[in-house]
């Protein structure tokens, strides 16, 4: 898979001084990767609870009916 987005670099003061090197965080990609990966699946979870509780919803008002019917 690739990266949608490029990695976000770090350039301390010491490290640069040090070795002149040019440091990328990975961390912080998969971070937030995780992150977003986390609120897709809470997305998913919370429609799938609303759908639940619409149809829980509809099965009431159906038992209600019956109930006045006898």
């Amino acid at each position: 898979m690739r990266a949608t987005h490029p990695l976000e670099q770090i350039c301390s003061e010491s490290a640069l001084n040090k070795t002149n090197a040019k440091i990328y965080d990975l961390g912080l990609r998969q971070d937030e990767s995780g992150r977003l990966r986390r609120i897709k699946n809470l997305e998913h979870e919370n429609a799938l609870l609303m759908r639940m509780v619409s149809e829980t919803q509809i099965e009431i008002a159906r038992l209600r009916d019956l109930l006045k019917s006898t």
